[in-house]
């Protein structure tokens, strides 16, 4: 490995969790909480969690003259391949009608989904009707494309349709990385793991056994991704965390350089393997830079603005609804008030991230990154900003007020 210096904390929040919870040093985590390191799987629970799902699934790859798009006898829009039907997902449905029409995917998403209020509430569910327009939709596009055409349909014994990929998408297997992963980070264990058989998102957390220094304030992990069907490229970000507590939050987290791949063309495995395990050896442990640059937005406070204006002027930037609005200023009051500054807000959408599902989860985590590298000029623009949000707006950006 590179030489580096010593990686020493110069915050305190994890600290409670150092001196007031059992560690799981005996099992090579000296910056882990016990109860938290019992919630992790090692990589073998992660490839038997991956091999089960795996015989639910069949991949078909087909002319597109032989898929027909129709609604069922319950009155659902389905996708048909001889004498099977699979009701598609929403990513399913994404990628077809943009194969299909080359735009519409909202209209197609309030088809499938009916119409909520800004709560999140139902305001009507979607019917066969719906489905029909679908079928009107999807079948005009589908007459102008090549019908010799392949693609390649992701189904799965439950009747769904996971995926609607073209010939040429680029498959990396999830075992694939998952077992490269293990190779490069023996004994690391899995941690805030999601996902299924398609798509894997989570950390990695390394091993004090595998660190060059074991005296640092500082853990290390990698935020690792990969998916099978067209959700997003593999990627791994390496981080670092002061401690993480029994809750899974990660403390004081600050990132190094990432590795991402698309999935498309001929992938060579054995060059992209040795890019990842290149990147990952050169990032273990990381450099103390990083570090400071995180934690000196502890300094970057919110002026004039009370947080909930800041939170709600972040959430209209970047399209958060209002129960994910609601859910980021919750997390805030209730672990992150003592930080009235950028640091805190940023812990405040990583934490409200792990209320959502998979793909909001890695949005939250992805936001928090870009918001954590704002500069002052663009933070002093923001807070300003917010500070002209009245009460009538934040009635709009809330669930609650």
């Amino acid at each position: 490995m590179n030489d580096y210096t010593p990686i020493t904390g110069v915050g305190n929040s994890g600290d409670f969790v150092l001196n007031s919870q059992e560690i799981a040093k005996d099992q090579g985590f000296n910056h882990v909480s016990k109860l938290w390191y019992d919630k992790t799987k090692s990589f073998e629970d992660g490839l038997e969690q991956l091999e089960d799902s795996r015989g639910m699934r069949e991949d078909l790859l087909v002319k597109l003259r032989d898929i027909n798009f129709s609604v069922s006898q319950q009155g659902k829009f389905v996708v048909g391949y001889g004498d099977r039907e699979f009701v598609p997902t929403d990513h399913a449905m994404t990628q077809l009608v943009m194969k299909a029409v080359g735009r519409g995917t909202s209209y197609a998403s309030h088809l499938r989904g009916g119409k909520v209020d800004k709560y999140g509430e139902s305001v009507y569910e979607p019917d066969a009707g719906d489905a029909e327009a679908l079928s009107v939709m999807v079948n005009n596009g589908v007459r102008r494309l090549d019908d010799s055409k392949k693609y390649r349909l992701r189904t799965y014994t439950d009747g769904t349709l996971r995926a609607f990929l073209t010939e040429k998408y680029a498959e990396i297997d999830n075992r694939w990385y998952l077992e490269l992963l293990s190779n490069i980070i023996p004994n690391g264990r899995l941690s805030h793991w999601r996902g299924d058989a398609d798509t894997v998102y989570g950390n990695i957390l390394i091993p004090d056994t595998i660190r060059e220094e074991s005296d640092s304030d500082y853990g290390g992990m990698i935020s690792v991704g990969n998916c099978e069907i067209g959700k997003r490229r593999i990627s791994q970000i390496p981080s670092l965390f002061r401690a993480i507590c029994m809750n899974g939050c990660i403390w004081d987290q600050a990132q190094g350089m990432g590795i991402k791949k698309v999935h498309l063309g001929k992938i060579d495995l054995e060059e992209l393997a040795t890019k990842i395990r290149i990147n990952i050896e050169a990032q273990i442990p990381l450099l103390p830079d990083g570090i400071e640059r995180f934690l000196g937005i502890r300094s970057m406070e919110c002026g004039e603005a009370k947080v909930k204006q800041v939170v709600a002027a972040i959430s209209v930037n970047n399209k958060f609804n209002s129960n994910e609005a609601t859910e980021i200023l919750t997390q805030w009051v209730q672990h992150e008030r003592d930080d009235r500054n950028l640091f805190g807000i940023v812990n405040a959408v990583t934490r409200a991230g792990q209320e959502f599902d998979n793909e909001k989860w890695v949005k939250f985590d992805e936001i928090g990154g870009r918001l954590a590298t704002m500069g002052d000029k663009q933070w002093d623009k923001l807070v300003t900003s917010a500070a002209t949000i009245d009460e009538d707006d934040l009635a709009k950006v809330y669930a609650v007020n």
